[in-house]
């Protein structure tokens, strides 16, 4: 049985790609199932909801297992075992990560705004039955990671494989879904500050240390004006725990592409000449991958 995987901290790429995986590999021939690293977030089981389909199990460990992994190619956000399993495939849209290998592998790593964009097009190559299920899961997961067209990180082959799914999935009023998705993307109503870090964080290895960034899509700031010193205090709790030179959090207002960072630990020190009245505030800014990881490496070199 085949293990398909998504990272730790799971968003609802990792979540859906997981699950449409599993019918790519089983119209190949092989037993596959989905596995999640994580709890649910509120977008994500609104996803599974208007597909009409079951979360993955959650996954336990990997040791001697043969597995997938989808939605990135790091170890930092593989399970812990990982090591001990046999990695078959990855499907992926970030940068290619640390993980190796004994054996061949087949990997799909593309440039695009999605993991789903890239399973879409292997399924139609392969030329697998697309369901009303497994479209509203892609479409669904396509437009969360591009924030319904909205991310820099979208591409044109987003677009087209949303524009193929929506009918599949039976969506007719594909604006008036995008802001249903968006508003269950930003609903962060009696979430601990904790919840609210652990909702989409990714670890990244830089200059031999590890470094964490967070991100929450909001539809306004206000959102957590009153959250600020409880978030901070969390993200000096895991430099402390962790051992981390920077844990970093996204607050993007998806509305306007305005994003405040909160930062903490060891190389914080390096961010403060860019603070302004005690914030720091980045204009046009959407995108961990795209924008907000990639100015924190050349602010930390």
């Amino acid at each position: 049985m085949i293990q398909v995987v998504g990272h730790k901290s799971p968003d609802s790429d990792s979540i859906c790609t997981a699950l449409v995986a599993v019918e790519l590999l089983k119209a190949r021939g092989e037993e596959a199932k989905a596995v999640r690293q994580g709890e649910l977030n509120r977008e994500t089981q609104f996803i599974l909801d208007r597909a009409g389909v079951n979360a993955p199990e959650m996954c336990t460990g990997v040791a001697g297992q043969k597995v997938w992994l989808v939605d990135y190619s790091d170890l930092t956000q593989a399970p812990d075992d990982i090591a001990e399993a046999e990695i078959l495939g990855i499907i992926d849209h970030h940068r290619l990560g640390d993980v190796t290998t004994t054996n061949p592998l087949e990997a799909w790593i593309w440039p695009v705004g999605c993991s789903c964009t890239v399973l879409f097009n292997l399924l139609q190559i392969e030329k697998v039955e697309i369901t009303r299920p497994m479209a509203m899961l892609m479409m669904s997961a396509i437009l969360s990671d591009t924030v319904g067209f909205a991310s820099p990180t979208c591409t044109d082959k987003d677009k087209d494989a949303v524009h193929a799914l929506a009918p599949l999935a039976g969506i007719e009023d594909l604006d008036g879904y995008i802001k249903e998705l968006l508003i269950a993307k930003t609903d962060i109503a009696g979430l601990s500050a904790s919840e609210l870090v652990e909702k989409d964080l990714k670890a990244y290895p830089y200059n031999d240390r590890k470094v964490v960034v967070g991100q929450i899509e909001l539809a306004t700031l206000e959102q957590v004006d009153g959250m600020i010193d409880e978030l901070q205090a969390d993200l000096t709790e895991r430099c402390e725990r962790d051992g981390l030179a920077l844990a970093a959090l996204m607050l993007t207002d998806i509305t306007t592409a305005t994003t405040r960072l909160l930062y903490q630990g060891e190389w914080a020190g390096k961010l403060e000449g860019y603070a302004k009245d005690g914030k720091l505030m980045m204009e046009n800014t959407l995108s961990r991958k795209k924008q907000g990881w990639p100015w924190l490496q050349e602010v930390l070199k």
